[in-house]
């Protein structure tokens, strides 16, 4: 069905907008801090899956899109860097508030660190999967600056998201990859899978929340720090 992906973009993001609203969160008044990096994290994404389209690391399936393409790219694949975030920074926000309690140590931030030195030092050695290759790289450099940001109970909520996240984001890329929606090219990837999903996707995903979220708590503490 040509609207698949656009009804799995709109059924990300209706709840969580709908409940943007509940009296207690209010998380619409938040969306001065939270819409300037979302959009530029879009951005930046965009032009990422622009080239990797270009360079065949993946492509789209014309069965389950529109057919409405700007710079070859499928309008939904826009709208998935507004909805998926969306959704997630809505999930953050809710653990922030109703789960205050911490779950992970102050030591997680060393693991974090841990990582994202075994990332770098690993995407050296899949410089011929184009995939693998970037997301290990990107990561290395994004997760050190997350875990700046984001710092003691922010990172906490950050990993409590996240690891929430994983159900919803099983259901939706599940659907984009088990149809498919979305057609890797296994010669770019590792070719590694959790059911259909690859195995790369869990760290992009990892890249596009962590960059959300950090800069979404970047701005609100910059209007603490500059209430004028």
């Amino acid at each position: 069905m040509r609207y698949t992906y656009l009804l799995l973009n709109f059924f990300t993001i209706i709840i969580p907008v709908s409940c943007s609203f509940e009296h207690k969160l209010h998380f619409y008044h938040k969306w001065k801090y939270y819409l300037p990096g979302m959009f530029f994290t879009a951005f930046l994404f965009i032009v990422w899956d622009y080239f990797k389209t270009k360079h065949g690391v993946w492509s789209f399936n014309d069965d389950y899109i529109i057919g409405i393409r700007f710079f070859g790219l499928p309008v939904e694949e826009f709208l998935f860097f507004i909805t998926v975030p969306y959704a997630c920074t809505f999930i953050y926000e809710t653990v922030s508030y109703f789960f205050r309690r911490r779950i992970f140590p102050d030591s997680s931030r060393y693991v974090l660190w841990a990582l994202s030195i075994a990332a770098f030092v690993g995407s050296f050695f899949v410089l011929h999967k184009a995939y693998t290759f970037s997301v290990l790289l990107i990561i290395s450099f994004v997760l050190p600056l997350a875990t700046v940001v984001l710092q003691k109970n922010k990172l906490d909520s950050f990993i409590q998201m996240y690891i929430i996240s994983l159900i919803p984001m099983a259901i939706v890329n599940g659907f984009l990859t088990a149809l498919p929606v979305v057609i890797y090219n296994n010669d770019q990837n590792l070719g590694v899978r959790v059911g259909t999903i690859p195995i790369e996707d869990f760290i992009y995903c990892a890249i596009l929340l962590l960059m959300n979220v950090s800069l979404y708590e970047w701005s609100r503490q910059r209007a603490l720090r500059n209430p004028n």
